[in-house]
C-alpha cells in the first residue's frame, strides 16, 4: 500500500492565503518605511546633540518658538526659578532601581524674559507621588541648569486611558499620563512655552545619546501597563541616589524595526507555505507485488 501526495487546487484556500500574505507583506514594508526614516531621525538626533549648548533666551531669539520641532533634542542652558506651586506629574513611570514612580514636571519661569517652560525634573518613588510629599524634592532645586528641549507629547489612540479635563470649572489635575502642554496650561495662570524640557544628568553629547535610544519594551507600554506596575514598591529612598532622578523619554532604536520586518516576511512565507500544504491530499494506491518466480 503506497500513500501518494497530489495538489487539487482551492481558489477559497488560495485567495485567502495570498490576501493574508500580502497583509503581512505591506506590514513588512511599512516597517521597512519606519525603519528607513527611523534611520535618518537617528543621525538628525546625532547632529543636533553635538551642536554647542547654548542658553535658551538665546536660541529662542535665533530660530523663535513657531517651529517647535526646530529646537527638538538641542541641549540648552536654562536660568531662573521653578514655581513649584503648579507642579504636577506624569504617572505610570518606572526606574530600573527603584520600581514605579511619577515624573515631576514643573514649571520653569526664564530668568531673562519672565517666560515659561515645563521641565521634567526626573523619577521619584511613587509613595512620595502626593503633593505634601514632593514638598522635600523641592528644597534644592538648582536655578540654572542644562536640559534638552522636547515637544508635547500628542494624545494616545482612542483605545488608551485619556486625562481627565483642566482649566475652567474643571478642577486642578495634579496627575497626568502624558504631558500635554495644550491642556496643562489651561490651569496654569500664564503662558507656556510650545514646547518642553528634560533636567539632564550629564551633557555629553555620547552619553545623552546612549540614554536617548533605548529598546523599550513597546508593546507592554502601548496601554500604559507594564510588569513592573505591578510589583509593590518599598517606597524607601535609596541614599545613594539624588531625587529626582533625571530621566530621559527614550527612543527606539532603528534595529526593532529591523526585526519587525524580517518577521513579517517571514510569516508571509509560512502563511503561503500552510495554503500549499491545505491544498495538497494523500491518497491511497494498492500496488500489487509481482509473482516471484
Amino acid at each position: 500500500m503506497l500513500r501518494i501526495s497530489h495538489f487539487r487546487f482551492s481558489l477559497r484556500i488560495t485567495l485567502l492565503c495570498c490576501l493574508l500574505a500580502t497583509g503581512m507583506l505591506r506590514l513588512s514594508y511599512w516597517q521597512w518605511e519606519r525603519y528607513g526614516a527611523k534611520e535618518r531621525y537617528l543621525q538628525e538626533l546625532e547632529r543636533r546633540l553635538r551642536l554647542p549648548v547654548v542658553p535658551l533666551e538665546e536660541l529662542l531669539r535665533e530660530v523663535g518658538v513657531d517651529d517647535p520641532e526646530a529646537l527638538l533634542h538641542r541641549r540648552v542652558v536654562l536660568e531662573g526659578r521653578f514655581d513649584f506651586e503648579h507642579e504636577i506629574v506624569k504617572r505610570n513611570r518606572k526606574d530600573s532601581g527603584d520600581g514605579p514612580g511619577v515624573h515631576v514636571i514643573t514649571p520653569f519661569l526664564l530668568q531673562e524674559s519672565g517666560r515659561a517652560i515645563l521641565i521634567n525634573r526626573g523619577y521619584i518613588p511613587l509613595l512620595y507621588a502626593g503633593r505634601e510629599k514632593r514638598v522635600q524634592f523641592q528644597k534644592d532645586a538648582p536655578e540654572r541648569f542644562i536640559g534638552l528641549i522636547k515637544l508635547t507629547e500628542e494624545p494616545r489612540s482612542f483605545l488608551s486611558p485619556s486625562d481627565p479635563p483642566s482649566g475652567g470649572e474643571s478642577s486642578r489635575v495634579d496627575a497626568w499620563l502624558r504631558v500635554d502642554i495644550e491642556q496643562i496650561s489651561q490651569q496654569i495662570p500664564y503662558p507656556l512655552l510650545p514646547f518642553q524640557g528634560e533636567m539632564m544628568s550629564t551633557a555629553a553629547p555620547e552619553e545623552v545619546e546612549a540614554a536617548l535610544v533605548d529598546n523599550s519594551d513597546t508593546r507592554n507600554e502601548i496601554f500604559y501597563l507594564s510588569d513592573n506596575m505591578n510589583k509593590v514598591s518599598t517606597g524607601e529612598l535609596n541614599p545613594n541616589r539624588s531625587y529626582p532622578v533625571p530621566a530621559f523619554s527614550t527612543v527606539v532604536p532603528s534595529a526593532t524595526h529591523l526585526l519587525y520586518v524580517i518577521e513579517w516576511a517571514f510569516m508571509a512565507f509560512l502563511t503561503l507555505l500552510i495554503g500549499f500544504g491545505l491544498q495538497c491530499r494523500s491518497r491511497h494506491r494498492l500496488v500489487e507485488a509481482a509473482p516471484l518466480e
